[in-house]
């Protein structure tokens, strides 16, 4: 893709990235950090990463990459913890979960959408790496306990799985670097965003 990009001459090419990147570090995560990630998926992020930096340097080309968090809203698929805790609750099941005592990052749909849009039409871009996230850690189980509240239904069965052996307990972004550069912030709040959320799937 790169040097496909390279012969289009395009000016900016956006990459995204994850937060596994970062693997077990301690959070918050800090975009100059040396990452130490275990996760194939992590891995596989990690390396394009890299591959993209060193690319770009050595052909001049402008970069972006982006590490997203826990992104979340309307017609995400069901196999994500959101969707998957409201269509169980609407349809008032049983549902096995960790004990929900991780701490991650939420952001919005729309607010990552409108920072793509800044992005787009910013005229001068610095290359480099974002965190892209709320910065603000939440606990899961907070967030199965708000969404069975809101619909009244739904019975979640915390601890009956245990987390994966990769999975990070603790992690959540720094995402000064990003307000800076770009202008921009999270607006929507969580559980405005959740609301949102159970809105949109219980049609």
């Amino acid at each position: 893709m790169l040097k496909f990009f390279q012969q289009k001459k395009i000016k900016l090419f956006i990459q995204i990235g994850s937060c596994l990147e970062y693997g077990n570090l301690n959070s918050p995560h800090y975009e100059k950090k040396k990452n130490s990630t275990k996760s194939i998926y992590g891995r596989a992020k990690l390396k394009a990463s890299n591959y993209i930096v060193n690319f770009t340097k050595k052909n001049n080309i402008k970069y972006l990459i982006l590490r997203l968090y826990q992104i979340y809203g309307p017609h995400q698929k069901f196999d994500r913890l959101i969707p998957f805790v409201i269509k169980n609750s609407i349809q008032n099941k049983k549902f096995g979960c960790t004990d929900g005592n991780q701490l991650k990052d939420f952001l919005y749909i729309d607010d990552l959408v409108k920072l793509f849009i800044k992005i787009l039409k910013k005229k001068k871009i610095k290359s480099g790496i974002y965190n892209v996230g709320y910065g603000k850690p939440e606990k899961i189980k907070d967030i199965i306990n708000f969404i069975t509240k809101a619909i009244r239904k739904g019975k979640p069965q915390f601890g009956k799985f245990k987390m994966r052996s990769d999975e990070i307990k603790v992690s959540y972004p720094n995402i000064n670097k990003l307000k800076k550069e770009f202008n921009w912030k999270p607006i929507t709040k969580l559980y405005d965003g959740l609301r949102k959320t159970i809105q949109f799937y219980g049609r």
